[in-house]
Parts: C-alpha cells; structure tokens; sequence
C-alpha cells in the first residue's frame, strides 16, 4: 500500500513540474515576467488611481516619502516601441502613467501593484504621471487581466479621460496626410485624426494621432480607409492638444472607404517638347521660357478675361457654356479633363492675327471643343499670370476628338 501511495506522489509531482514548465514556458514565449509577490517590498498606505489624480490637481507635485502603493492593471507597454521607459495603468475609469528610471519588462494586461516610496507624482504637459520610478518596484500579480476601451466620440473627450484607454470609430486620417508613414525617420509622426457620422458628416478633427520614430509600425503608411482605432488618450497642454497613442497596429482597423476621397497622385513631368514626344502640362509648367516647344493636353476651359492676371475662379469658364467674348482669346489645357486648379494648367494664347488659323478652336464658337485633346506648337511664356503658351507656330497644332 505504501508503494503504491509513494508511486501515485511522484506520479503527482512529476506532473505539477511539467504543468509549471509549460506555463513558464509559454510566459517566456508571450515574454511575460513570472508573476509573483516580491515580498520584500512593503504595502505601506494604499492610494487608489483617483486619489492619486486628486493628490496631483491639488498640490502639483507629490514626492513619496513613506512606505505606499497603488494597484492597477496596465494598458499600454513598450512591446510596440512607440513608449520608452514608460507604461499606463488603469482602475475602473480612472488612469495614469508610470514614467520609469529604465525600461520595464511589463506587459498589456498586467495586474501590478507600484510601490511608490522614492517616486513622484507629477504631471508632464498636462498628462499625469508617476515620475521617478524604479520598474523594480513594481510587482506583477496576475497577467492577462485585460482591460475593454471604452467607446468614445473625439468630441466626448475631456480631463477625466486623460491616460484611459479608449477607441474611436468612424475615423480616418485626412486625404492630405495619408501618403505618410506613422512617423519620419528622424521624429515623430503627428497626424489629425477626423471622426464622421455614420452619413460622412464631419464630427471633429481635433485628436492628434503621434507615434514616435521607433515604433515597430512607424514606417508603414497610414491607412487609406476608415474604421476604428484603439490606444491611449493623453494631453499636451503646450500646443492645447489632446493626443493619442495606438498600443499595436492590429487596433488599427480602417478597412471601409474613407468619408474623404483620397486625392490622386499630381501627375509627373513626361514628354521631351517635340512634335513626336511632346511635353504634358506639368512639363510644359517646368519649361516656362523654352521656345518652340511641342505640347498636348485636353481642353478644360477658357478665360473671362483677355488682359491682366487670374486671380480668382470666377475669371476662369470651365464649362460647358462659354457666352464670355473673351473665350475666344483663350483656351486652358490639362492633363487631366476633370482638372479645375488653374494652377496645374496651361492658358493658351489664341491670337487674332491672319497668319494662324488657331483661334477657330475658341471655346465661345466652339464648345464642342471642351474635352478634345490639342497638341499645338509654340513658346512657353506666361499668359494671364499663369503658366502659358504664346506665339503658337501658324497652323500647327492637332486637334483630336
């Protein structure tokens, strides 16, 4: 009988090691510290979140001198890189962040008690912070206590807020910024983050998206998309700016078409200025002041006026009708036929001279004109304030439907 206990014992702890080996295994794997109650540091007086909150708006500055500790669960770590020396914990809807002498080994869902003798409550530009501390003072009690954003409108956010967890939906990065990375080489990436309705209706813009050059995701283009997004709030009182932190890039989910159309790549200088090879108008801009030159491009419109310089939209017929007389001294070509920025066009010059039979094309006899393609010969020079062509070669030009 005594054999038989001895051998259902060692049977019993032969399996305890290997469980205790998987699990230690696995936490190496996920790279989570063992937790554990380091007993040789003391409880002391256990402050709350909000306490400490309360403590930081009433005296500023807090430098803990007795034996102390806050408990929380921590929701954003160093994995990403886009924290260093730095993590934010959390309990029930109130935050802060712990700012560390070194970096830490915690991790996302961290169950943590801080012990906050040698430390300092304080703030950083408005965030609040523990300040001055030791990663070795902080125990790690449980892992895998995640925390659920909580659902906000940009236009929801206020002080009570500042270090929380939170996710935004029905966002995306404006049109202008998205053929950006998350961050340069060489700085941080500070891009607006727009929030519509579920109609596209623009809600707010004001949130601040900053990820720091050496995140692991800094150097991936921002999505084209809109979705949701998941990170931690925070606050830089200098530039009275709220500002937001993503924890992985998988909480980034912008897979639906953005409320606001991404605009098109500018279209790039090709063509050498020859009648076979001619230049587009974003060459013809280029090579203002070249002479006998060879362009192409469609027509777009014409100018209201035959003198002075256009400086506004209301000198300028895009279409269709052209009842100005002065649409007959000019036409405006494009390299796109959609094209309404005056600014990647070219005015062409429509002389009423006998000697060229170019000023036929007019948009004000012609409005058929308006979308053809023309590929006319002459000298890049201003006409109207803008970039132009004058002096075109008697009758050489194209006309193409």
């Amino acid at each position: 009988m005594f054999k038989s206990i001895k051998k259902y014992g060692i049977l019993v702890l032969i399996a305890m090691i290997v469980m205790s080996s998987c699990i230690n295994k696995n936490q190496r794997k996920n790279n989570y510290p063992t937790p554990g109650v380091d007993f040789t540091l003391p409880v002391g007086h256990v402050y709350t979140i909000d306490t400490l909150l309360y403590m930081q708006q009433a005296e500023g500055t807090h430098k803990f001198t007795q034996d102390a500790s806050v408990y929380g669960i921590v929701t954003d770590d160093e994995t990403s890189g886009n924290l260093y020396k730095a993590s934010f914990i959390q309990d029930g809807d109130k935050a802060i962040e712990l700012y560390m002498k070194s970096t830490s080994g915690l991790r996302i869902g961290d169950s943590v008690r801080v012990y906050l003798k040698g430390a300092t409550l304080s703030e950083y530009s408005g965030t609040p912070q523990i300040q001055d501390l030791d990663p070795k003072n902080v125990t790690i009690l449980a892992n895998g206590k995640f925390i659920e954003p909580t659902e906000i409108l940009t236009t929801q956010v206020n002080n009570s807020l500042k270090c929380r967890l939170v996710k935004f939906n029905h966002v995306e990065f404006r049109a202008a910024d998205r053929a950006n990375t998350y961050a340069p080489d060489d700085a941080y990436g500070q891009f607006n983050l727009a929030q519509y309705d579920e109609n596209c209706n623009l809600l707010d813009e004001s949130i601040i998206v900053r990820t720091s050059n050496y995140a692991s995701f800094a150097k991936r283009q921002l999505p084209q998309g809109n979705g949701s997004i998941v990170g931690i709030l925070t606050y830089y009182s200098t530039g009275d700016a709220w500002q937001f932190t993503i924890r992985t890039i998988s909480e980034v989910q912008m897979n639906n078409d953005p409320c606001e159309a991404t605009p098109e790549p500018p279209v790039q200088p090709t063509g050498t200025g020859t009648a076979d090879d001619p230049y587009n108008m974003a060459a013809a801009i280029i090579h203002q002041g070249d002479t006998a030159q060879w362009i192409r491009g469609y027509i777009v419109g014409s100018a209201n006026i035959a003198s002075g310089a256009i400086i506004s939209d209301d000198q300028i017929s895009w279409g269709p009708e052209f009842t100005n007389e002065n649409n007959k001294a000019s036409i405006i070509m494009a390299d796109k036929i959609d094209e309404r920025d005056i600014n990647n066009c070219i005015v062409l010059y429509l002389p009423s001279a006998t000697v060229s039979s170019i000023r036929e094309i007019n948009l004000k006899d012609h409005p058929e004109n308006l979308g053809k393609t023309l590929k006319v010969l002459g000298n890049l020079k201003p006409h109207l304030g803008k970039s132009g062509m004058k002096d075109t070669k008697g009758d050489n030009y194209e006309l193409i439907n």
